[in-house]
């Protein structure tokens, strides 16, 4: 009996466990009362109980835990400073009713249930907006640890994951960047010339339009291949199905559910340290879906035979070039943003690099188009090839890297409105079985 009412010291606070008549808390947990809380709360704000008897710190998995981390490019030593004091949780406006989000996976990242963190679809709930971070009394940096859980992620379903593991690396990066150089001068000897024509300028005589569409177009098949089997695999772990045995019906209701929630980004808006996440966000999101979809219209053009480049006055020449300026302001405010004192830390490579690509591929793009405008053939050639390089390194790891949270944050949300709907129905008829 005495061993039973310790458990409850230990899981329960004060208040709560003195509302407990003393023949109740002398009784087993079993013959609990359910209104009991076993929960706390904080600053106002209840926090959840973590029910999984297994989360138990042991001085050994947090060891564990700290060299697993610090593999991903984190500090394990934040990670061991956390206490489990609910903070982050308190102050993140995701959280959720069940006041468990992110605090159970920073414990399950202490505990090195690394299975357990890539199989929950909430890791991708997180935008790394510094919110917990700010507010983490011991400094464990919530927010670097969530990036590094998420790295963790695309490299445990990416396929194959040496290419995540490599595209998510300093070294990666240079490497891909020379590879990418490499390809596109093999290209230019193949199908192009290295003596183009000087004025005007004119990037076609270096490398035609048919050959470059054949080019990035066998990169992005290949990309959406790996990504389409990385989801799938995702998929499966999420939901508990594999694909093909998804009801069809709840998967498209799920999934229009969350493409509304990402077209307004509207949870950006529980993010409190840096309330304008929400529209660098949208610029950088919009402005590089516009651009992707003009290189889609540009290659079906062509195919066809229409004359390109377009001229300036062309409504798709102004869109690219309104695209591309948000896509600049964008990510320029979050490289600022992750710059700042109280962010800075939680900065990882994972986190920074794929600001650097998108700032790398929009201010070449967009150089390219004045040194062309300019005739300006000596900075226009080169600029224009250091801009198709970037976009190779871009495109090549967009399965992944940090990008690929596009595939995986959407698979996510939509696994979680899925699993979610039975749920409801069975609440709903339950419902109606007590009313009768």
């Amino acid at each position: 009996m005495q061993n039973a009412e310790n458990d409850i010291l230990e899981r329960t606070n004060p208040q709560s466990l003195m509302a407990i008549p003393s023949e109740t808390r002398t009784t087993n947990r079993a013959t609990l009362p359910q209104a009991i809380d076993f929960g706390w709360r904080l600053h106002g704000k209840q926090v959840g109980v973590l029910p999984d008897s297994s989360l138990t710190l042991l001085p050994v998995c947090q060891g564990g835990a700290a060299a697993l981390l610090a593999q991903y490019y984190a500090d394990g030593d934040s990670l061991l400073s956390c206490l489990q004091c609910g903070a982050c949780t308190v102050n993140c406006g995701l959280a959720g009713a069940d006041g468990q989000f992110p605090r159970r996976q920073m414990t399950l990242l202490q505990l090195g249930e690394t299975d357990k963190l890539v199989a929950d679809p909430r890791i991708w709930f997180c935008f790394n907006c510094g919110d917990c971070t700010s507010h983490c009394p011991a400094n464990a940096g919530p927010g670097r640890i969530m990036a590094a859980i998420r790295r963790l992620a695309v490299e445990q379903y990416s396929m194959p994951p040496w290419w995540s593991r490599l595209a998510n690396q300093r070294q990666g990066f240079v490497g891909m960047l020379m590879a990418g150089i490499a390809l596109l001068l093999a290209t230019i000897a193949v199908g192009g010339s290295f003596s183009p024509q000087i004025s005007p300028v004119r990037y076609a005589s270096m490398l035609p339009h048919v050959t470059l569409n054949l080019f990035f177009g066998a990169l992005s098949t290949l990309v959406m291949v790996t990504a389409v089997m990385g989801t799938a695999r995702a998929w499966k772990a999420y939901t508990g199905e594999v694909v093909w045995k998804t009801d069809a019906g709840r998967l498209m209701n799920s999934l229009a559910s969350v493409l509304r929630e990402v077209a307004t980004h509207r949870q950006f808006s529980a993010c409190r340290q840096f309330p304008l996440s929400r529209w660098a966000h949208v610029c950088v999101f919009y402005g590089f879906a516009t651009l992707m979809a003009l290189a889609g219209v540009a290659a079906t053009l062509i195919a066809f035979g229409a004359s390109y480049p377009l001229p300036a006055s062309s409504p798709f020449k102004i869109a690219g070039n309104i695209a591309a300026v948000l896509i600049i302001g964008g990510t320029s405010y979050f490289w600022a943003q992750r710059r700042r004192a109280g962010n800075e830390k939680d900065a990882s490579w994972f986190d920074r690099v794929l600001l650097l690509q998108l700032l790398l591929v929009s201010i070449t793009g967009v150089l390219a188009e004045i040194f062309r405008y300019a005739n300006l053939a000596v900075l226009a050639y080169p600029t224009y090839f250091l801009h198709l390089a970037f976009v190779f390194v871009l495109l090549a790891g967009c399965a992944n890297s940090k990008l690929a949270h596009v595939f995986y944050r959407t698979v996510a949300l939509t696994a979680e409105q899925y699993i979610a709907i039975p749920d409801a129905s069975v609440a709903g008829l339950d419902a109606r079985r007590v009313a009768a």
